[in-house]
């Protein structure tokens, strides 16, 4: 792994992570709605915005190179489907998996940043 990818990895992966908690905190919010419409133009901006997210997430990959965001993308499109079925409980769990995901994922750069003193 050379320094360039190491810092990008870092990098998309930190973003990823608060991408995914902001997510988190939008879908408490969607939960509150009461009213149908409100409810039904919550989900929609919420499914966007994830949409965005799994967006960043592929120029990622390629920018990167590397194919370890594949889980994590996998878990995105599981996230906007359960949000799309009303299954929030479910959801909330999966947003818990790719936030673990979004942590690990960049384990090995931050080994190598820190073993190169960047960190």
């Amino acid at each position: 792994m050379d320094t360039r990818k190491a810092i990008f990895d870092f990098q998309y992966s930190e973003k990823m992570k608060s991408g995914l908690i902001i997510g988190t905190n939008l879908l408490e919010q969607l939960v509150t709605l009461r009213e149908d419409e409100e409810h039904s133009g919550g989900r929609k901006v919420l499914i966007w915005y994830l949409e965005a997210l799994l967006r960043e997430l592929r120029i990622a990959q390629n920018v990167i190179g590397m194919d370890h965001y594949v889980d994590l993308e996998r878990k995105l499109m599981e996230i906007i489907g359960r949000i799309q079925m009303s299954q929030f409980q479910e959801a909330r769990r999966s947003f818990s998996e790719g936030i673990s995901l979004a942590t690990t994922s960049c384990q090995a750069s931050m080994n190598f940043l820190i073993e190169k003193k960047l960190v």
